[in-house]
């Protein structure tokens, strides 16, 4: 009886200590992701102050080996088009339509990422499902400071950064990789549609040395909508570092009948600064946006004009970043300028 208790016992022993290794092996390959922006902002224009979280990411990702591994965020944020809507036709019969406002609603969470990767070997990897699109990724990271203001892509052409579909990175020497991708064009909140096709979009980095790196990266996003047009976007990007405390970054833009609108046309350049002083960072940066003289005449959209962007970024502690700067947008028209001073908070882990 005894010997059949301790049988029992041991059995039980080592059920209880695989179930703790497997526990401990599922958190070792789990990372959590949380990233958080913050804002507090007084418009001189309007006397007006404002306060905002501007996004909350909120996920994890988990390695099964050296192969495999997966991601899931969770984006809370106002959502850069409102989507799918329901409306009357003249009969009052439903229809559902496709809004392409700009601005959703202020308190949205969605699934952004829910993605498979497979890392084939150590030059070729694979990855689908609601994938982050390698658009304007390099310059923000190059950028570095999100939480004070969008590179140039998302901030006046409001592209999605994440999509659904697939994309394939290639590496092939320590100088040359690119990017492929074929995805459903319309961000990770819209299935495809009746009338929707593919988005192709490619890019190709070029870093001569560790101090340089470039990118060239086009896009095409298709229509099946007879009365809309191909959306084309060619960008090119520079960013020096000729030490660990000053970088310098440079990006052009060309967007052909953005959003599908046939012949809405608009170009533009960003340059941008950082020279870091300890654990705070002294940041410029100055914008030009033009449009094409019918697109601003018959669409709403921003218009032609520069911003204006300065400021010191600090980290107290790593994972916080906090800034106090300066934003203007100095329109080329008789449109009042706004002049904005900002207080932005991230912090991520």
């Amino acid at each position: 009886m005894s010997k059949r208790i301790i049988f029992t016992g041991l059995i039980a022993l080592i059920h209880v200590v695989s179930y703790a290794q497997e526990k401990q092996n599922l958190i070792k390959n789990l990372t959590p992701i949380v990233q958080v922006f913050g804002t507090a902002s007084y418009n001189f224009e309007n006397n007006n102050y404002g306060y905002s979280f501007g996004r909350a990411h909120l996920g994890f990702q988990y390695r099964f080996n050296d192969k495999w591994d997966a991601k899931i965020i969770i984006d809370r944020g106002r959502a850069t088009s409102v989507g799918e809507i329901t409306v009357a036709d003249t009969n009052g019969t439903m229809q559902t339509v496709q809004n392409t406002s700009k601005e959703g609603a202020y308190y949205t969470m969605f699934l952004k990422f829910a993605s498979l990767q497979w890392k084939v070997n150590d030059k070729l990897s694979l990855e689908g499902g609601a994938i982050l699109q390698n658009h304007y990724i390099t310059q923000e990271r190059f950028w570095g400071l999100r939480y004070v203001a969008q590179t140039f892509q998302d901030l006046y052409w409001h592209i999605p950064s994440s999509d659904l579909g697939f994309i394939a990175y290639y590496k092939l020497n320590k100088t040359f990789s690119f990017d492929a991708a074929i995805t459903n064009g319309e961000g990770p909140r819209v299935k495809q549609d009746a009338f929707g096709k593919i988005k192709m979009a490619g890019g190709l980095n070029i870093n001569p040395t560790e101090k340089i790196q470039t990118r060239i990266f086009y896009h095409n996003r298709q229509s099946g909508i007879d009365s809309t047009a191909t959306e084309q976007m060619l960008s090119f990007f520079i960013g020096v570092k000729p030490s660990a405390k000053f970088r310098l970054g440079a990006e052009f833009n060309y967007m052909k009948n953005l959003d599908n609108n046939k012949d809405l046309n608009s170009l533009g350049y960003s340059v941008y600064s950082t020279f870091k002083i300890h654990e705070t960072e002294v940041f410029a940066r100055f914008d030009r946006l033009l449009y094409e003289e019918s697109a601003i005449n018959n669409l709403a959209v921003l218009g032609n004009g520069n911003t204006l962007m300065g400021g010191v970024s600090y980290s107290p502690v790593k994972g916080v970043q906090l800034s106090l700067n300066y934003q203007a947008w100095l329109p080329d028209d008789d449109a009042k300028p706004q002049n904005r001073v900002l207080f932005s908070m991230e912090y991520k882990f």
